[in-house]
């Protein structure tokens, strides 16, 4: 009996080391690409813009975040890893929103040289609607990038198209941008 015990004992330890490995070795939803550390690496447009890494807190929660103005790009040249996803919040420093304008446009593509590819766009006006004075959760799926060198853009805009130029208090914030893998 004790020898039954002992060997079931040894396949349940052996299934949990391999299960850990595997989970491992897929990322287990960890952080592959921290942006915020590989910043100052990124290219930033316009070269004399804006561009500050801050502690951001809306509505009760603090990002790491990188602040900027309209009409600025961030572009990270990177290899995308196997299963990764794009997480990120976007938001708006808590002064702007109770002072007049028509907020700030979102958006991430990809670029490989050859063609662009727009993935995410948000439009984020807290002075209008309240229920924007937070951190507006964004996951993209990047597995169909897999294994390919890219130029991941971070675009803000101070209007939705069509709509004028209006940049008043156009405080727009990326949070805590990371490439995790599953």
């Amino acid at each position: 009996m004790k020898g039954n015990r002992a060997a079931v004992a040894a396949v349940v330890v052996v299934a949990l080391v391999i299960t850990g490995f595997w989970l491992f070795k897929r990322g287990g939803g960890t952080a592959a690409v921290d942006l915020i550390e590989q910043f100052q690496t990124a290219e930033k447009r316009p070269p004399g813009g804006t561009f500050e890494i801050i502690d951001a807190e809306l509505d009760g929660v603090k990002h790491r975040a990188i602040f900027t103005l309209p009409e600025t790009r961030i572009i990270w040249k990177l290899r995308v890893p196997d299963d990764a996803w794009l997480r990120l919040n976007v938001g708006m420093k808590p002064e702007s929103w109770t002072k007049e304008g028509d907020g700030v446009l979102f958006h991430v593509g990809v670029s490989d040289g050859r063609s662009f590819d727009q993935l995410f766009i948000q439009h984020v006006n807290p002075y209008v609607n309240a229920g924007e004075r937070r951190w507006i959760p964004v996951v993209v799926d990047l597995a169909p990038y897999a294994g390919e060198e890219i130029s991941l853009i971070f675009n803000t805009n101070n209007s939705q198209p069509g709509k004028g130029d209006d940049d008043r208090n156009d405080l727009a914030l990326w949070g805590a941008p990371t490439i995790t893998t599953k």
